[in-house]
Parts: C-alpha cells; sequence; structure tokens
C-alpha cells in the first residue's frame, strides 16, 4: 500500500566491545589481590599473580554473555556503535538508489537492544514535521527487551506493519509499484 521500500537489517551486534571484558576483568583481579591482602595470610608472590590472571580469565568469559556485556557497555558508545553500523547498512543495502528516494531502514541491533529507523529524503519530505519514526522504534524495542525470540519477532513485525501504515498515508502506491529491493531480512 506504499511506494516506500521497507529493508530490515537485523545485526547481532554493532561492535566486539572487547573493552568491556578488560574492565571487568582488570576490576575483578584488583578485588581478588586486595582481598588476598586484606583476608589471607601472607602467600607467594606467584599465587598473587595466578590469582589475579584467573579473576582476569573468568571476567572475561563473563563478560561475553549478553546480559553482563549490556551493563558493561557505555551509553554513548553503543549509541554512536549503533548509529554508525545503521547509516553503513543503509548504504550497503541500496536505500538511496530507489527511484523516488523512497527507501527505508529498519535496523535492528540484537545485543545493545537499539533500533533505528532511517529514511531517505522522499520519505522525510512526505512526512509531517511533527512525526517522527518513535513509534515504531518503541515497538521494535519492547520485543527485544523482552528478551524471547518470539517476543522479538511479533514486535517486530508489529513495528514493520505500523511503519508500511505510516508510509501509506504520505507516500502511497502508485497503480504500478514494482519492489527496487529485496523483501527478505538481511542479517
Amino acid at each position: 500500500h506504499t511506494a516506500g521500500e521497507i529493508v530490515v537489517v537485523v545485526a547481532r551486534a554493532c561492535d566486539e566491545y572487547g573493552s568491556a571484558g578488560w574492565r571487568l576483568g582488570v576490576s575483578l583481579a584488583a578485588l581478588v589481590f586486595a582481598g588476598l591482602l586484606a583476608f589471607a595470610p601472607p602467600l607467594a608472590g606467584w599465587i598473587y599473580l595466578a590469582a589475579q590472571a584467573a579473576a582476569l580469565a573468568v571476567a572475561h568469559a563473563v563478560a561475553r554473555i549478553d546480559a553482563v556485556r549490556r551493563l558493561l557497555l557505555a551509553q554513548p558508545l553503543v549509541l554512536a556503535r549503533v548509529a554508525e553500523r545503521a547509516r553503513h547498512a543503509f548504504a550497503a543495502n541500496g536505500l538511496a538508489g530507489t527511484r523516488h528516494r523512497t527507501g527505508i531502514l529498519l535496523f535492528v541491533a540484537l545485543l545493545e537492544r537499539r533500533v533505528v529507523v532511517l529514511a531517505d529524503e522522499g520519505i522525510d519530505r512526505a512526512l509531517d514535521p511533527n512525526e517522527s519514526w518513535q513509534q515504531v522504534v518503541d515497538l521494535a524495542v519492547e520485543g527485544l527487551r523482552r528478551g524471547g525470540a518470539a517476543d522479538a519477532v511479533d514486535a517486530l513485525e508489529a513495528a514493520i506493519r505500523r511503519c508500511g501504515e505510516i508510509l501509506a498515508r504520505h507516500v502511497p502506491a502508485p497503480d504500478r509499484n514494482p519492489d527496487e529491493l529485496p523483501n527478505r531480512v538481511v542479517l
């Protein structure tokens, strides 16, 4: 019902966020060292070193769990990485190449539990100045935050439907409306 070309891109994560494991590891190693100094009898130097190395390894393993990694991430870094990946996905999937500049990207970052909607200039010109894509984002994020795969899929479907409703109102389909972009989810 719309001339808009919706492309959904789902990214597992927008960055490796390797520093999260190191920050947790250094903190845990320092706590282990301080705990041994405070509560254990004097030990050989290699024991302190081994305990710190073990703490560092445990922290790196724990930081690979998505729920823990999310807690360790600085939100400004997350926002920057998600926005950067969304802009890259917009360009890489040819959304700016539609005939009437009616491409719209629904970018989903699973680890970060963030959603970005980017619309090409043909869509942006058609929307009312006080309209935004926040309702579409909220629908998708709600399902991601619930945590279940079925919840995420249902929420993403609702977000796509809402996006289509907004687009149909502002950029209705002409009589001849060929697909210019593929109808598939990009992983």
